[in-house]
């Protein structure tokens, strides 16, 4: 049963290498792609139904135990992220490569982003701090390749920013991972709980957590966002929605688990100082969101905005706060991916990425308004919409923990967040209505029923929201009490910390 587990990561992994024999047949690349996400996905879901409802899931490779040996977990938390993951690049290979479709196996499109979503699985599902160092390094690695495709200046501009950004980063993620081992022998997730509790986190460990923050930070635009939108809007529609889903949220994953499992021992340091930078995220969001007429750069301050609302759920450490940034995480996987998709269309359609040269659509793509204004309200927290329940629980959190400051800014600026997006829509759908360069061409069906599965999905999410928050639920309880987790992964260890 455990073996299962690799799927997730094999799939992806074989199925790019596959796909490199079939440069000449788009149909048959899609095809095979879409299979094979598919029974990806439908794992993914199986596994994190059995075990929310059995047991964590763990692989020993070679059967070699840890510390020596690479495990992997696939608990509540890395699961739910594995599957919303899979289910979102799904969609957006089904979506397709637009007007430059025919380029897509000449660039090996297709491989990369199932390379990028093994690099991201594996992150997801990795029990080793060093081993999500190297998921993380094949999932860039693969975002650099498909950040530069394209060969546009605009492109290799954006991506130096993205580069140096990410190598810093990864440096920096190294220091930290070396005075780990040198400090306590390990970098199994287990053992690194257990010592570091034993220790009580001396103020080394917490300097490393610092270093932690600042480096999945980075990779997660929290505060340092200055190459998110210049990458973003770089990207073609197709590739700005699989970054936007994707990429920042693996980042807020690194850091729920490492700074619930780990480093929760010195919470007026360490919570306090995300803390603050979640509250300044929301404002450069906020402010991003209403400085622009481009609709690219309006959903990139989009992103940003909503990774400070994660971290300020988790920056609580209870188990209100926890729950809605994960649960407020997976939301925003599939709200930004279908973000970028419509956004993406309208730029296609109208010929200009700003919303002031927009309008008349209504005539044009009426359903593509209803899907636009769905996932605004989703946005902007409006219920029966998945972004409710997160918001929720992240101000219960919040509260509780007494950051009042935090919570007004997170209502203020998803205010602002939905205002932004309603103002576009008001302006495509409802203002000027002759547009010279406004296509009146129909959108292929499959476009079309891409972007309302994911628009099925945020429905879903909120109407059944209390099925999805026992999975986000579990999760936080899991990670929130170490015991629990090292006596799942490490079951011949005696525990003695929580």
């Amino acid at each position: 049963m455990n073996n299962i587990l690799l799927i997730p990561l094999l799939v992806p992994l074989v199925t790019g290498l596959v796909l490199f024999f079939f440069k000449e047949r788009l149909m048959v690349t899609r095809r095979i792609a879409i299979t094979m996400l598919v029974i990806t996905t439908s794992v993914s879901v199986y596994l994190l139904v059995h075990v929310f409802n059995h047991q964590t899931l763990v692989i020993n490779f070679g059967d070699w135990q840890p510390p020596f040996g690479i495990q992997f977990v696939g608990d509540t938390l890395g699961l739910i992220f594995t599957t919303i993951a899979n289910f979102v690049v799904t969609v957006i290979i089904y979506f397709g490569f637009g007007k430059k479709e025919h380029l897509a196996n000449r660039y090996f499109l297709p491989s990369f982003i199932l390379f990028m979503l093994t690099g991201v699985n594996g992150s997801f599902l990795t029990a080793d701090i060093f081993n999500l160092y190297v998921m993380f390094e094949i999932m860039l690695i693969s975002s650099f390749v498909l950040l530069t495709l394209g060969q546009t200046v605009e492109q290799l501009r954006a991506s130096v920013i993205y580069v140096v950004m990410n190598v810093v980063s990864s440096w920096f993620f190294l220091i930290g991972i070396a005075y780990l081992y040198g400090t306590l022998g390990t970098l199994n997730f287990g053992h690194l709980a257990m010592r570091i509790a034993e220790s009580n986190q001396t103020p080394a460990m917490t300097m490393v957590a610092i270093i932690m923050i600042f480096v999945f930070g980075g990779k997660a635009a929290l505060v340092m966002f200055m190459w998110l939108p210049k990458a973003y809007a770089a990207l073609n529609t197709e590739l700005a929605a699989l970054f936007a889903g994707l990429m920042t949220k693996v980042g807020v994953y690194a850091l729920i688990r490492v700074m619930t499992l780990l480093f929760d021992q010195q919470p007026d340091i360490t919570h306090q100082l995300m803390y603050y930078m979640a509250v300044i995220t929301m404002i450069i969001g906020a402010v991003g969101v209403l400085g622009y007429d481009d609709v690219k750069k309006i959903a990139a301050y989009q992103v940003i905005l909503s990774i400070g609302f994660s971290v300020l759920g988790l920056s609580a450490l209870n188990e209100a706060g926890v729950t809605g940034a994960i649960f407020y995480a997976g939301h925003d996987m599939i709200i930004k991916t279908l973000l970028f998709l419509v956004l993406g269309v309208f730029v296609v359609q109208c010929g200009s990425r700003s919303y002031k040269n927009m309008g008349g659509l209504i005539h044009v793509h009426p359903s593509l308004g209803i899907i636009f204004f769905i996932l605004t309200l989703s946005i902007g927290g409006v219920p029966p919409f998945s972004g409710f329940p997160g918001k929720v629980l992240i101000i219960q959190g919040a509260m509780e923990k007494g950051y009042v400051t935090g919570v007004i800014v997170l209502v203020i600026t998803s205010i602002i967040a939905m205002y932004s997006l309603l103002r576009i829509f008001f302006v495509m759908y409802f203002g000027q209505e002759n547009v010279p360069q406004v296509k009146n061409t129909p959108l292929a069906m499959h476009k079309i029923v891409a972007m309302m599965l994911l628009t099925a999905a945020t429905i879903f999410m909120g109407v059944c929201g209390e099925w999805f928050l026992d999975f986000a639920r579990q999760a936080a309880e899991f990670n929130l009490h170490p015991s629990e987790y090292i006596k799942s992964v490490i079951p011949d260890v005696k525990v003695e910390v929580d």
